[in-house]
Parts: structure tokens; C-alpha cells; sequence
């Protein structure tokens, strides 16, 4: 794939996930004092349970298998997955940056010793208890859900889509049953998502930023969405 192929410019998008990282890790190191604790008293009731780990990893080829399917697929859905994964993730930065929080739910020590509870250890090796509210991987969870229940490249596919669905749930879930996340943080990300989702989807599908850079809607495709779009409501 040629990135200056006029067919393939959308994906110069994906170019943001490099800045995501540095950004993240810009912010780790910036945020190295006192923090607020965001954990709420529901959480002491939820159980530490490192099976759960396994959905919380899943979440990395997540987003990359609907981020590639939507880059070959259908340029435009990928631009506009792209786009909410941009400001989402982009807002959340920075209020970990304004707003330094984190929480205190990690266990000491863990009660079994098998491969999940090394993977968890890893895995708090690698990403530290801050920053942590609105959760990321809460937020970088629903943005490719939405994508797969809005692109008419699954239209029909049903199957594909309650897959996607119980793995977002499972996902959003893992969060909070290892220790990453509180309550909170889930609630968080979600509250983050949801005006970006009337943006994008909802109030502004026409909108070019949403669909930037890829080619122009031809007028014949334009009016076949907005069909698509009469017809939803009616449905």
C-alpha cells in the first residue's frame, strides 16, 4: 500500500497512534507528584480475579484488526474512526495532564501464582496506578464498537457485530476486575465518548471533518447515505 496513493491517503491517520504514544508516555513522566484517588467504595466490592486479564490484553489487537479491516474496507468509516479515536484520546491526555489522578485498588500481593497473575504483574510493571481517569481503554473500547455497528461495510453482519460487542463488554469489564480501573474511570471514558459518538455519527455523518482526508463524497454517494440514514430512523 502506497500512503500517496490517492485511494490509500486516509491512512496517514494512523500516523496518530505514534503521537498518542509518545504523548502517553510524555505524560507519565510529567505526572510524578501527589495525585487525586479516583476510586468509589463500589470498587472494594468488586473482586481482584486475573482471568479477566486475558479480555484486558485483547484489547490491543481490538482496535488494530477493526482499524485495518476499516482502512482496506471502507475509507470513509475509517476516517471517522480514526477521527473519535483523535479527540478522545487527545481530551483524556489532556486532563491527566491538568487533573493528576490515579487509584489505590492494586492488590499487594497476589493469592495464587500462575500465568495470569505474571501477566497482571507485567502488566503493572509496564503501566503505572496514574492516570487513569477517564480510562483510555474504556474510551479506545466503544470508539471501535461504534465503528463496527455503524459501517455499512458490516451491514448484515450480524454475527460479527455481537462478537464485537461481548468482547467490548468483556474488555470495559477486565479493566476494573484487575485492579487498572476503578468505577469510575469506566463511567469516565464512556461520558467522554458519548457526545463525541453524536458528533460523529449521529448529528455531523455529513460533516467533511468527519471523513478528512479521504476523497470527497461523490454527490451519488452522498445521497445514498443520507437514504441509508432515512431509512435507519425508521427503522
Amino acid at each position: 500500500m502506497r500512503l500517496d496513493n490517492k485511494n490509500y491517503r486516509h491512512a496517514w491517520l494512523a500516523l496518530y497512534f505514534v503521537i498518542y504514544v509518545l504523548w502517553y508516555m510524555l505524560d507519565e513522566s510529567l505526572v510524578d507528584g501527589p495525585y487525586t484517588s479516583v476510586q468509589v467504595f463500589i470498587d472494594q466490592y468488586i473482586p481482584f480475579c486475573e482471568y479477566f486479564v486475558i479480555p484486558y490484553v485483547m484489547w490491543y489487537p481490538y482496535l488494530a484488526v477493526i482499524g485495518f479491516f476499516l482502512l482496506f474496507k471502507e475509507e470513509y468509516d475509517f476516517c471517522r474512526y480514526m477521527w473519535t479515536m483523535i479527540i478522545g484520546l487527545s481530551f483524556c491526555l489532556i486532563v491527566y495532564l491538568v487533573f493528576p489522578n490515579g487509584q489505590d485498588l492494586r492488590p499487594e500481593s497476589f493469592e495464587r501464582s500462575n500465568f495470569f497473575t505474571r501477566l497482571v504483574g507485567s502488566l503493572y510493571a509496564a503501566d503505572s496506578n496514574i492516570n487513569v481517569f477517564p480510562s483510555m481503554h474504556v474510551y479506545g473500547t466503544i470508539a471501535p464498537l461504534a465503528a463496527v455497528l455503524n459501517t455499512k461495510a458490516l451491514e448484515g453482519k450480524r454475527g460479527i457485530k455481537i462478537t464485537a460487542l461481548v468482547l467490548a463488554i468483556l474488555i470495559c469489564m477486565s479493566t476494573v476486575f484487575i485492579k487498572q480501573h476503578s468505577v469510575l474511570d469506566v463511567l469516565g471514558g464512556a461520558a467522554v465518548f458519548a457526545p463525541i459518538y453524536y458528533m460523529a455519527y449521529r448529528r455531523g455523518r455529513s460533516w467533511r471533518l468527519w471523513t478528512w482526508p479521504a476523497n470527497p463524497f461523490r454527490s451519488g454517494q452522498r445521497k445514498e447515505r443520507l437514504r441509508r440514514k432515512k431509512k435507519r430512523r425508521l427503522v
